[in-house]
């Protein structure tokens, strides 16, 4: 197999129809590695840190090493409008990756991963070739809910802003330079960095684009009282723009979109 070859077997049968529902792509079980997190394994594995604790009857955060967690099915808990979306991202491979370790890092079931790019288990893998992984919905929605929650902002909201803006792809770009699974210009994420975080944001990282969008949804909706509507159209257009010119009618369409994202998510 040639290490620039990209194996694409199961995209152009579409990730559903070789696997079937998300959370039957996703690992059941994971055994607790040193560092680790009951956050970090929750967004790995696309549920989060309540339904991770439920489901192993923990009381606290704290987990031992070794420890062999249950973990829940994710999809249960997708917004409808996610339906017949691609569930797939690409990952290239990197010297000392094997399709276990790639597997363990997207918290994807081994057999799963190896069927989604028609391979075995077993196949070594080359350095530079791309692996198309099935589960990127539910880690998408598992961590901009975890970052939500962490920055005190309605879940709805921001899973529906980020599904408007990108459909939940990192790798999203738009025209004018907008990055990632949030649209954030690469100028608003220096100003978030240096006004509303505490550490530099790196908008190229899921993790950190995501907390970007959160965090500057969380001050816009302190600038407008709550009002959500507002908010939408000042994170779309701009405060400076909409005090200017009004909002624009694409700014009205997107508030009714989103909007409308969010209610059927609730």
């Amino acid at each position: 197999m040639s290490s620039k070859t990209r194996l694409t077997a199961a995209a152009a049968l579409g990730a559903g129809a070789l696997i079937g529902s998300s959370g039957a792509v996703m690992a059941s079980t994971y055994v607790v590695r040193p560092g680790d997190t009951l956050a970090d394994i929750a967004v790995t594995h696309g549920t989060t840190v309540g339904a991770l604790a439920e489901a192993n009857q923990l009381t606290a955060e704290d987990v031992a090493v070794g420890q062999l967690l249950q973990i829940p099915d994710g999809a249960l808990g997708l917004p409808g409008y996610t339906a017949g979306a691609s569930d797939v991202e690409s990952y290239i491979v990197g010297d000392g990756d094997t399709l276990l370790s790639v597997a363990r890092r997207f918290g994807v079931d081994p057999t799963a991963l190896a069927r989604s790019n028609s391979i075995r288990v077993s196949t070594s893998l080359d350095p530079g070739t791309w692996l198309e992984v099935p589960g990127r919905l539910v880690r998408a929605n598992a961590l901009l809910t975890h970052v939500a929650d962490a920055v005190g902002l309605d879940p709805v909201l921001l899973r529906a802003v980020g599904w408007h803006e990108s459909g939940w792809q990192q790798n999203s770009i738009s025209p004018t330079g907008a990055v990632g699974i949030m649209q954030i210009e690469l100028s608003t994420g220096d100003w978030i960095s240096e006004h509303l975080s505490t550490r530099p944001l790196d908008l190229r990282v899921a993790r950190d684009n995501v907390e970007a969008g959160a965090l500057l949804l969380h001050h816009l909706l302190s600038v407008h009282g709550g009002d959500a509507a507002a908010s939408l159209a000042a994170y779309y257009q701009g405060d400076a723009s909409i005090a200017q010119h009004g909002p624009y009618s694409d700014t009205v369409h997107y508030q009714r979109d989103v909007l409308a994202l969010m209610a059927e998510d609730a």
